[in-house]
């Protein structure tokens, strides 16, 4: 398979494919991704971080009840992401929904994983985000679990264009299933 030119031009295919397939509605695949989110997670405990869905991202709101788990959210701080307990949701950076300002930050080390949106993953971990680096600044040092969320046609056959700097996920969950990126990286 080829490989892209640049970061920008496979940012524009997917910010375009995400819009066109996402106008379409993609009830079912969300309801085949959250059985295979919701069986991923309910063998997890512990504190996990998650996110609340841009109108183009695939939704996990469907795993906030699993009993064993206390979720946190991002909060935009400086150009990382700070993990907390929601008290409340407001509007925050890049019209995303943050933890209120009150909402206690826990240390990133404390999570078990986190639920990570993206534009694009490979199945060996490589993801691509929507370029300001948030994820993969915080995620430099994070020793926890790293599960891409998306649909299918998120998932490139394409290499993706990485840096060094880009942090890999552990995990991809889909409507089609849970891929183990381990299992696909080249050596």
């Amino acid at each position: 398979m080829s490989s892209w030119s640049s970061k920008q031009e496979c940012r524009s295919f997917y910010k375009s494919l995400c819009a066109q397939e996402f106008a379409q509605g993609l009830v079912q695949n969300q309801q085949k991704l959250n059985g295979y989110l919701h069986d991923f997670m309910s063998k997890q405990s512990g504190f996990w971080g998650a996110y609340r869905a841009l109108a183009q991202e695939v939704s996990v709101d469907e795993v906030f009840q699993i009993k064993d788990i206390d979720w946190l959210f991002p909060r935009v701080k400086g150009n990382e992401l700070e993990f907390c307990f929601a008290s409340g949701f407001s509007q925050g950076a890049f019209g995303v929904l943050e933890p209120d300002p009150t909402s206690t930050q826990v240390d990133l080390q404390n999570l078990q994983g986190l639920l990570i949106p993206g534009l694009s993953f490979n199945k060996n971990g490589n993801r691509l985000g929507k370029g300001k680096g948030f994820y993969d600044k915080t995620l430099e040092h994070f020793k926890g679990i790293k599960v891409g969320v998306c649909f299918d046609f998120q998932i490139s056959e394409r290499t993706l264009p990485m840096d060094t700097h880009d942090v890999k996920v552990d995990f991809l969950i889909s409507e089609s299933g849970i891929t183990i990126c381990q299992q696909f990286e080249v050596h």
